[in-house]
This record gives structure tokens, C-alpha cells and sequence, in this order.
């Protein structure tokens, strides 16, 4: 009786049903970012991505469902492998690649690179390369943001290490 209690209450519910339409577009954002994520590795193994990489392949179904559930408006601050994410929240797949490889059409005209790609148009405030880094930054911007009466960022991406970086006391 226990176990059949519990597994009724694990299914979802009608109201939680994802339609159909939501599921494609998850599925072409995951495929969107492998991707872009497969191209970026070939290309870093061509030496016309410099310096190091820090890919998601793997973890699409993250990012796709970060990206979903987002609004416009809504601002995101990412760890260094945040390729994935900036993907999701619309970016363009030429400008995050022309990123990886310091081009002009990247997202910053090249001069980012990977771990510091931006797109502030789609609500990406950064990623940044240090681990931790970017929380202080998200909680000044959330400060301001609630000053203003903007409302405040809805995402921080961070990682297990978080808590040793000294940003932030868990």
C-alpha cells in the first residue's frame, strides 16, 4: 500500500503534462547546443579555438530547460562553461562560436573568448572564468535591480565548488 502511495504521487499530473510543442522546442535547443558544442571541440582540436574550453556536452537538457523558462527581461550571470546556457537564452550560434574564435561576429567582437561570453541584448550578463566569481557580481545586480524597482535576476548558474570561492557563505 506504502510503495503504490508513493508512486501515485511521483506521476505527474495532467496540469504537468509538457505539450507538445514545448517538448520540440527543448529538444531543438538540446540539439542546437550539442551542436555548437561538437563543432566547438573540432574546432579547438583544429587550434582555431585558443586558449582552453570548458564544454557542457552532456548537460543540454540543463541549459534547454534554464532557457525555457526564462523570461525576456530576465538577466542570467553564468559560471565558465557557460556556452550551454547562453545558447539556450537565444543567443545566436555564430556569435558564440565566432566567440570561442576571437572573430569579429562574436557576441563581443572576438575579444571574450569562451569563458566570458555576454550577450546583453538576451539577458546574459557574463560568464566568468573564476570560480564564484560572478555571484557577488548577480547580488549587486540584483540590489540595483530591486532598487529600481526592476524586478531582479531569476537565475545564478553556479557549480559544487561555489562554497569555497569566498563569494558567498553557504
Amino acid at each position: 500500500m506504502q510503495i503504490e502511495q508513493t508512486a501515485a504521487r511521483s506521476r505527474p499530473r495532467a496540469s504537468d503534462e509538457i505539450d507538445a510543442t514545448t517538448r520540440l522546442a527543448l529538444y531543438r535547443s538540446q540539439f542546437e547546443i550539442r551542436t555548437v558544442e561538437k563543432r566547438a571541440y573540432d574546432l579547438f582540436l583544429q587550434n582555431l579555438i585558443k586558449g582552453t574550453s570548458h564544454l557542457a556536452i552532456g548537460q543540454e537538457a540543463i541549459a534547454a530547460a534554464f532557457g525555457a523558462s526564462m523570461r525576456p527581461g530576465d538577466w542570467s550571470f553564468c559560471t565558465y562553461r557557460g556556452h550551454a546556457h547562453t545558447l539556450a537564452r537565444g543567443s545566436s550560434m555564430t556569435g558564440v562560436l565566432g566567440e570561442l574564435m576571437g572573430r569579429e561576429c562574436g557576441l563581443m567582437g572576438g575579444k571574450g573568448g569562451s569563458m566570458h561570453l555576454t550577450d546583453v541584448d538576451r539577458g546574459v550578463m557574463g560568464s566568468y572564468a573564476i570560480i564564484g566569481a560572478h555571484l557577488p557580481i548577480a547580488m549587486g545586480a540584483a540590489w540595483s535591480a530591486h532598487d529600481q524597482y526592476r524586478g531582479v535576476p531569476r537565475s545564478i548558474v553556479h557549480g559544487l565548488d561555489l562554497e569555497a570561492s569566498g563569494g558567498v557563505r553557504l
